[in-house]
Formats: structure tokens, C-alpha cells, sequence
């Protein structure tokens, strides 16, 4: 899972500023802190524009999901496919 110490890399990186993370992801510059002191989780709108700024390639991710949806939607037995995943 990605944690404060890896939001931070990818910032720096990036050459973001902290307080310019924050008007990009309109949050105040004290939520980016928290996220990168892991003091509270990183939601997930902000994960996911947090790694669009910081010029992450998530399309492996993006790939992953597709795969899903097509191996759930290719399941014509009615079968669960997601163990414990009863009617």
C-alpha cells in the first residue's frame, strides 16, 4: 500500500511543493502533511490525481482492472468467482 514516505518521494520528484499539492488537489496544505506523516489515509480521489501530478504511469493498474471486469463478466456458469461471495 502507498504510505505518507512514498507520497512524499513522488512530490519531491516531481517538484511539487507542498502547498502547491494542496491548491492542485484543492485540499488545505495542512491534509497534504497529514497524508505524508501518515496521520490520516490518503482518499482515494486525491491518491489517484496525487499520482496524475506526480507523473505516475498507473496504466498497468488501469490494465489490472480491465482484466477483472472481463474475467467477471466472462463468467456465464453464474458462479461466483470472489470466494465467499454468496447470494
Amino acid at each position: 500500500m502507498i504510505n505518507g514516505d512514498d507520497l512524499k518521494a513522488m512530490r519531491l520528484k516531481a517538484g511539487i511543493a507542498q502547498k502547491n499539492m494542496a491548491t492542485k488537489l484543492n485540499l488545505e496544505s495542512k491534509t497534504i502533511i497529514d497524508y505524508e506523516l501518515n496521520v490520516i489515509k490518503v482518499r482515494g480521489r486525491d491518491l489517484f490525481f496525487w499520482l496524475y501530478y506526480c507523473k505516475v504511469d498507473v496504466s498497468v493498474v488501469f490494465r489490472q482492472i480491465k482484466a477483472v471486469r472481463e474475467q467477471v463478466n466472462g463468467n456465464k456458469t453464474g458462479e461466483s468467482i470472489i470466494k465467499g461471495d454468496e447470494e
